[in-house]
């Protein structure tokens, strides 16, 4: 699913011409005068009701200098041009989120004034005016909240750096904004630490695991959900009918009593490691999303294993189904773990 920000206001010379014809209908000198008032305030762009056009937000005030024109770059590669950023006398420079997550190759996604960006499931949330923002699972604090410019959602470089946990800095002579590609084993330490401070250990994983699951009953139970649309960051499950990857094995698990984090990356941080060779029915299997990191080494989505070469899993169309365990999968394959 993907959202764009082109959203289009009333044309005020097309509605200027039909307050026009209304001026004709007028007989009294002071209906044209009152009518002539009004249009002028269109044309001036206030309206004669001052009812704004609905947008996703309005502008937010802010010291920023005008925009400038910049590109953007991951290390030497060149991703936009002409990106419009902000910057302050503080020394603040404010880029926008929509080319920041096309860079590192994430979709942007946004519900009201929060916005996720990941490849099937959520992997940095963060939300308008608020400093409080989400790696996986894990709350982090930035230094500053993201903000919005024109209704586009813009954040500093120094909380992107925060954010991404790689440096993000303002080449100002060259009117460039750098990323260092993702260093997968910061993102991991990142992982366990948000393992860690929601309480899901291993040990209290396995403690919420029933032992007598019959592992052939939960693929028949996730099977029920064959073509059940596929949504990025996707809400509960019973008010939206739709998952994401991580959405879609935790909500399977809940039904046979493990109570898995809701990120792909979290869930890779609880269980028993397996082997590849010695995969079981209900083992959760998790993937990299190639291109996206430093060593592409790190976890980006996740299924369950049903067994005979095949898990069961979602990301796109259509939705929830069977996919082979062939080269390509195993080729991006980055480990199992066993929650029940």
């Amino acid at each position: 699913m993907h959202n764009y920000f082109f959203l289009t206001k009333p044309n005020p010379y097309q509605l200027g011409e039909g307050v026009l014809f209304m001026i004709l209908q007028k007989k009294t000198q002071w209906q044209v005068v009152l009518t002539t008032l009004c249009i002028t305030m269109i044309f001036m762009g206030g309206g004669c009701t001052n009812k704004q056009t609905q947008n996703i937000g309005a502008p937010t005030t802010t010291h920023a200098q005008a925009g400038q024109n910049a590109s953007m770059f991951v290390a030497d590669n060149s991703t936009f041009s002409n990106v419009k950023v902000y910057s302050e006398t503080n020394g603040l420079v404010w880029v926008p989120l929509e080319e920041t997550s096309a860079s590192i190759d994430f979709d942007l996604h946004y519900v009201g004034d929060s916005f996720s960006m990941g490849a099937t499931d959520p992997v940095y949330s963060v939300k308008v005016n608020q400093t409080q923002a989400l790696v996986g699972d894990k709350p982090i604090e930035l230094p500053q909240a993201p903000r919005l410019f024109d209704h586009k959602p813009y954040m500093t470089t120094q909380a992107l750096s925060i954010l991404m946990g790689t440096p993000v800095n303002w080449n100002a002579q060259n009117s460039q904004v750098v990323f260092n590609p993702i260093n997968d084993s910061t993102l991991s330490e990142q992982q366990n630490a948000s393992a860690q401070q929601s309480g899901s250990s291993t040990e209290q994983i396995q403690s919420l695991s029933v032992n007598n699951v019959d592992k052939s009953n939960l693929i028949s139970y996730a099977q029920n959900f064959l073509g059940t649309p596929y949504s990025f960051s996707s809400g509960p499950y019973d008010s939206t009918h739709t998952f994401d990857c991580s959405s879609f094995v935790q909500y399977v698990y809940s039904h046979f009593g493990v109570n898995l984090p809701r990120s792909s990356q979290s869930q890779a941080q609880v269980g028993q490691t397996v082997d590849i060779n010695n995969l079981q029915t209900g083992d959760l299997m998790f993937f990299y999303t190639p291109g996206r990191f430093a060593s592409n080494r790190i976890v980006g989505h996740v299924g369950i294993y049903a067994g005979n070469g095949r898990f069961i899993n979602t990301y796109g169309q259509p939705g929830v189904t069977f996919t082979d365990f062939n080269t390509y999968w195993r080729g991006r394959f980055l480990l199992a773990k066993r929650v029940a």
